[in-house]
């Protein structure tokens, strides 16, 4: 099959050019995509800042998404051709320790099966390095990486389920697990720390305080629930956290920028055993003074999410209720759409941090 694709051919450089796939394999689904968000992965990725070996050009990129069904492979139960579906980048894959163990939200290979694409014009290899290569009119994606969407969602919306939601609101349910009643903090209010943001406000936290160097960003996340901003860029973070929880700290700290610096705020900021999750992907190679005396001391737990542990086949359905229900806003955070033929202006948005998410639109 052919398709018209954004192809990074070099850190920071995108063409668009003509790929090749195979029909569906077994459990795979050909999908007319839609809708794709851009992440900061997908950016941190084509720059070789995530796996600390060189990338391997072309690649295809996209790692949450929305279309529609066009082809339906052997063995698919839950699809069929029509159906408006949203993409995820977790599909637990059942055989390894922890799956077998009956714990599929932290599955270690969890990575979906990656379509074979080639460049049409000479049958070389495409790197799909995320496992789903939404930046592409049409693609084959595994069957449980998606789950049907309801009709009142716009498929711009239901795109960023996949990654950014799904990852924000899981780091609050699946992975810290934060009470009514918590204080908590969220550092970084990206598209991830966004989605943290109304999850800790969904958990009736008393407190949902945003940290960030941006007053856009701030306000962003004043509307989607937070109770409280600090721009860490004007004020210690950590001190301007502590004198709004009467010096105790938080409950609760959630890191979605990927720092060193970001991940010592997270734990500075602790109540008596407080609970960092840390969202955020570091740069490989990366690290970070934890004070482990103070660590100590506080009792503190410090954990990792990968995805939010989410499961696309049991957490979408929830998200979709939930934003029927009008509890979580995805709609704005969609703050900017654009044709697949400006891929570069998505990553662009991403260096200046004008965004919540940019969305390309492939058709």
């Amino acid at each position: 099959m052919h398709s018209r694709a954004a192809l990074v051919v070099a850190p920071g450089r995108v063409e668009i050019a003509e790929i090749e796939f195979g029909p569906p394999r077994e459990r795979e689904v050909t999908l007319r995509m839609e809708a794709a968000g851009v992440c900061r992965t997908d950016y941190k990725v084509s720059k070789g800042m995530q796996s600390g070996r060189a990338p391997r050009y072309p690649m295809l990129l996209g790692h949450e998404g929305a279309g529609v069904v066009e082809q339906v492979g052997p063995g698919v139960t839950r699809l069929k051709e029509g159906d408006r579906v949203a993409v995820g980048c977790r599909v637990p894959c059942g055989s390894c320790p922890m799956c077998r163990r009956n714990d599929p939200r932290r599955c270690n290979n969890s990575s979906p099966r990656a379509p074979m694409v080639s460049l049409a014009s000479d049958g070389s290899k495409v790197e799909v390095p995320m496992g789903l290569g939404m930046y592409s009119e049409r693609i084959a994606v595994d069957e449980g990486a998606t789950f049907t969407v309801s009709d009142g969602m716009p498929l711009t919306s239901a795109s960023l389920l996949g990654c950014a939601v799904m990852t924000g609101t899981g780091a609050v349910f699946h992975t810290a697990n934060v009470w009514p009643g918590a204080t908590t903090a969220v550092i970084g209010c990206g598209g991830i720390g966004l989605a943290t943001v109304q999850g800790a406000k969904m958990a009736n936290a008393s407190k949902v305080i945003a940290v960030d160097i941006s007053d856009l960003k701030l306000d962003w996340a004043l509307s989607m629930g937070a109770t409280n901003a600090v721009n860490s860029s004007k004020e210690d973070a950590v001190e301007a956290v502590r004198a709004l929880t009467g010096g105790e700290g938080v409950n609760f700290s959630f890191e979605a920028v990927g720092m060193a610096a970001t991940l010592e705020q997270a734990l500075g900021m602790l109540s008596y055993g407080g609970v960092a999750t840390m969202i955020g992907v570091p740069p490989v190679g990366s690290e970070a003074d934890l004070n482990p005396s103070a660590f100590f001391r506080n009792t503190s737990t410090l954990m990792t999410t990968h995805g939010g542990e989410g499961i696309p086949a049991q957490d979408f359905s929830v998200l979709d209720s939930l934003y029927q229900l009008g509890s979580l806003d995805l709609d704005a955070m969609v703050t900017h759409t654009i044709p697949l033929s400006d891929m570069e202006k998505g990553f662009e948005n991403l260096e200046s941090n004008s965004a919540i998410r940019t969305v390309v639109v492939p058709g």
